[in-house]
Formats: C-alpha cells, sequence, structure tokens
C-alpha cells in the first residue's frame, strides 16, 4: 500500500511538473481566415448569407478589396468588440441581436465585421430613421461611413470607436442610467398595481393610503413613515404627478392612479424608445438654442453661463400634430397680423358666421388684397390669436414660436390644442434674451413699440437655433424621470417598426478604398 501511495504522488508531481510550461502560455489564435477564402465568400454572385444572417456583399467587398482581403478579427479585437457588444443593453439595444453563431473561420470574419457595423450603426443613427414612419419628421439622422469607423477602430480602439458613435449629450447619459435604475424596478418586481378606491386626498387613512406611500417610495418619491394622507404624502403625491404631465393638486384621481399603475417594465420600454430616438436625432446640438419638448408641452432657451429660461407652451392637437424639426429663428414681429389658414378657414370659421353672421367684425377679422387674390387675415391687436408676439423661424411646415391672448390655458395639464405652431407662457421674457446684443431693443423698448398697436419687425442680433423634439422619457439632474403621453402616437409606431424588424436607414456603401490608415493595418 505505501509502494502505491509513493506511485501515485510522483505521478500528481510529473503531471503538475509536465503543466507547468503551459500556464504561462496565451491561449492559442482560433485559426485565421485566409484572404482566398474570404475572397471566395465576396466575389461569389446573388445574396451572401451566413449562419442564417443576411450580409451586404457589395459592403464588405469594398471593405476588404483594399485589404487585399486580409483578415481583421485578431484574438484581441474579437474579445475587444465581445467587451464592447456588452454594453448594448444599457443603450436600450437587444445583446442577443448581436450575437455570434459558430462558423467556419472565413464566414466567422465576415460575421464579425458585419456584427461590428451594425452595432456601429445603432448607435450611430439608430435603428429606425423616424423620417421614414412619421410624415412630419424633417430632422435628418447622423452620417454614417462604415469605412471611416471601421478604420477608427483598427487604427485605435474597437470599444472607443463604437463608444463615441453614441450621443455624448448628458440628457442621453441620465436616460442611460435610469434605465438600469428602472430594470432593477422591474426585476425586484418592486411595485404592483393599485386597487384603489378614488379620489384619494389629505386627510384619509386606511391600507389604501399605505399602499400609496409604499408605491411612491418605490419610485424614489420618498413620503416618509406618517399616519394617514399627510402633508409629506400630499407633497410626494405632487413630485409624482408634476414628472408625468399631470396637473399637481397632491390628489389621487383616475389619471394620477392610471400612471401609478404603469409597471416598471412598462416604463423600461418607454425609456428604451426614447435613446433610440435620441440616437437617430443630430449630434452636437448648439450651446444657445431654443428647444421645444412636444409631449411636456414646453419651451426652453439654452445660453452658455445662463440659467435655462424655461416655460410651458402649447402645441398642436392629436388632429393638428406639431412637426419635429429644426429651423433658425431669425426676427421677431410686433403686433404681427395673423393670416389665415384655408382649413381653418373652412373647418372654424364658415361654421361660426353660420352661428353669427357678424363673427368676422367681432374678432377683428378682415379681408385684404393679396398678390393673385384675397386672404383673410386677423388685425393686430388684444383678440389676435397671434398675441403681440410672433417668433419668426423660416421652415418648410411654417411653424413658429409665438404669444397668445388666451393665457389660462397655459395652466392646464395637458396642453395640446394648437393648430400646429408653439404658442409660449412668457413671450416677453424670451424676446428680451435674444434681443441681447441690440443695443435698441431693451426691454422698455420692447414694451414701448408693442403699445404703439404698429406691425413691426425686428432682425435678430444672432439667428437662434430652435429644435422641435419630441421625447416621451427625460431624466433630470436629480435622476427624476419625466414621463409625458404619447400624444401623437410616435412612440407606438417606433415601437411597431422596431418589432417587426425594420432596420436603420440603409448605411452608405463604401465606394472609395479605405483610408491609409486601414490599409496600413493590413501590411
Amino acid at each position: 500500500m505505501a509502494t502505491a501511495s509513493i506511485l501515485r504522488k510522483l505521478l500528481l508531481v510529473l503531471l503538475v511538473v509536465g503543466a507547468l510550461p503551459a500556464l504561462g502560455r496565451a491561449a492559442p489564435e482560433p485559426a485565421a481566415a485566409t484572404p482566398d477564402a474570404i475572397a471566395a465568400l465576396l466575389r461569389g454572385d446573388g445574396d451572401l448569407r451566413i449562419a442564417k444572417r443576411s450580409l451586404d456583399r457589395v459592403e464588405l467587398l469594398s471593405l476588404y478589396e483594399p485589404r487585399q482581403f486580409a483578415p481583421i478579427w485578431t484574438a484581441e479585437r474579437q474579445a475587444a468588440l465581445t467587451a464592447a457588444l456588452a454594453e448594448a443593453e444599457s443603450h436600450g439595444l437587444d445583446r442577443a441581436s448581436y450575437g455570434m453563431p459558430e462558423a467556419p473561420a472565413a464566414e466567422r470574419e465576415l460575421l464579425l465585421t458585419d456584427t461590428f457595423l451594425r452595432y456601429a450603426a445603432a448607435l450611430a443613427h439608430g435603428r429606425v430613421a423616424p423620417a421614414e414612419i412619421e410624415s412630419d419628421w424633417t430632422m435628418s439622422s447622423p452620417a454614417f461611413d462604415p469605412a471611416k469607423v471601421l478604420a477608427r477602430a483598427l487604427d485605435g480602439s474597437v470599444a472607443g470607436s463604437l463608444a463615441a458613435l453614441a450621443p455624448s449629450d448628458p440628457a442621453y447619459e441620465r436616460l442611460r442610467q435610469a434605465l438600469a435604475r428602472y430594470r432593477d424596478y422591474a426585476a425586484a418586481s418592486r411595485w404592483r398595481p393599485l386597487a384603489l378606491t378614488v379620489p384619494m386626498k389629505l386627510g384619509d387613512s386606511g391600507d389604501g393610503v399605505d399602499a400609496l406611500r409604499e408605491r411612491l417610495a418605490a419610485e424614489g418619491f420618498a413620503a416618509g413613515a406618517g399616519d394617514g394622507f399627510d402633508d409629506a404624502l400630499a407633497a410626494a403625491v405632487k413630485r409624482f404627478q408634476a414628472a408625468h404631465g399631470l396637473g399637481d393638486d397632491g390628489a389621487v384621481g383616475r389619471a394620477t392612479l392610471a400612471a401609478l399603475n404603469v409597471t416598471p417594465a412598462a416604463r423600461v420600454k418607454e425609456i428604451k424608445l426614447n435613446l433610440e430616438r435620441w440616437r437617430s436625432l443630430p449630434r452636437n446640438w448648439p450651446e444657445t438654442r431654443v428647444e421645444v419638448n412636444v409631449p411636456s408641452a414646453t419651451a426652453t432657451l439654452y445660453e452658455p453661463g445662463e440659467a435655462p429660461l424655461a416655460m410651458h407652451a402649447i402645441v398642436g392637437a392629436p388632429q393638428h400634430p406639431t412637426p419635429v424639426l429644426r429651423a433658425r429663428m431669425t426676427s421677431i414681429l410686433l403686433n404681427p397680423p395673423w393670416k389665415v389658414p384655408s382649413s381653418i378657414i373652412e373647418n372654424e370659421i364658415r361654421p361660426a358666421l353660420k352661428r353669427d353672421k357678424k363673427y368676422l367684425e367681432h374678432n377683428d377679422f378682415v379681408y385684404v388684397e393679396v398678390e393673385g387674390g384675397r386672404e383673410l387675415q386677423q388685425l393686430p391687436g388684444p383678440k389676435n390669436a397671434l398675441g403681440m408676439l410672433k417668433f419668426e423661424m423660416p421652415n418648410p411646415d411654417d411653424i413658429y414660436l409665438h404669444d397668445t391672448p388666451a393665457r389660462t390655458l397655459f395652466r392646464r395639464a395637458g396642453r395640446a390644442m394648437s393648430h400646429g405652431c408653439i404658442r409660449l407662457e412668457h413671450p416677453r421674457a424670451l424676446a428680451e434674451r435674444v434681443l441681447e446684443g441690440a443695443p435698441d431693443w431693451p426691454r422698455a423698448a420692447l414694451d414701448d413699440a408693442i403699445a404703439t398697436g404698429a406691425t413691426q419687425r425686428i432682425a435678430l442680433p444672432h439667428a437662434v437655433p430652435v429644435y422641435i423634439v419630441y421625447f416621451t422619457a427625460i431624466a433630470d439632474e436629480d435622476g427624476t424621470v419625466e414621463f409625458d403621453s404619447d400624444v401623437y402616437g410616435r412612440d407606438r409606431r417606433l415601437a411597431a417598426a422596431l418589432d417587426a424588424g425594420a432596420e436603420a436607414p440603409p448605411r452608405p456603401t463604401a465606394k472609395a478604398v479605405l483610408t491609409k490608415h486601414l490599409s496600413t493595418a493590413a501590411q
């Protein structure tokens, strides 16, 4: 027995000693694809399908031919791509969509390149071009050049080249962080639908009040450990309502209960749709700009070194949607007349005339002679639908920002009620800010000119970019996520396009040879 034990120990020592040289060696690289095998795949005819995936033969040929079909994906680069793809979920993208099936070396080489380019395109301009599913979306998506992106990856960092394609705006990063948080809420089933008797208000008590307190705390709207529907709970309800585009009265009615009962999984979907929308928008927004977000019906002026000037707005009703566009505000029209669109004449004014034959006279409407005929105008004055100020920003949709005499409408929670243009809560404050640098137009001079009642156009000292956007989920700097109604159904249409497997807009075929960086990398 002793001899057998000694023999087993000697055998173990020999095995360990024999394994030692292998412990210091790196894992061997996978078998590399040969240029001839890559060329044979790409120079064929018809569709190129590998592992049930359709690949763009023309694009891949344009990328590999300048390299004499040398393979790209070393073990190190494959590992870097795998690590980069692990970030897909944090962008709201499905990691499984970028999986790598097993395949022979040459086929795997092309699958890796296709995976890199598809993920790069998704980060660079989204998977669905909004203009292809929305008739009134004129803001173009960012350009994407696959050859340049691949060249940067080979000349530098695979992960770095991909990360640089996503939006760099802090609002996008905050929304990514919110996505992670709401995924945690969903995984932990942080809240379930409440069965409450509404309305529920200050002074109420019972199990329903306790359940409400727990539900609010689960999403970060802490109300303390009070007893009954107290002031702290009412304040938490108000914060929740403000973050969900609801009237913030501090009581739980039907609309507030409906918002409370949206599941965390549904909120995750909303955030993912808004991340997708962010990726489809232009990059590098100017520091000075006016931004109108339609779902929240708000307008904000951003300027370097200045606190944002934020205000309520009134946007297009569902039957008159405000388009998504980018324009430049160039002038302000004081005491503007209003040229009445023919659709409003037919649908609103003619029926009003049947009820009141003096409707035009009572509301300061007149027909005026213009080149080619007559047009109906509303004269400047207190009844004018444009108020005292019109902010002119030439665009094909003839959308503009303006004042309004109907001031009480800004107090409503739902403010989608215009014919498409945007009414502003504080137009004079905006005028004063955008006219800074025009020495003849301090606030007093502006007020005096308006008081005359005369129509006057003031050119801005500097054109101000205006972005009209559509975000139904926005993460604030404190982490609170504002969820607003999908007033025009754009979320619904985007989700349907993504669920149907709609692809991003076709990547431009790289017809030119790769840059010197890429050619050098092949040598």
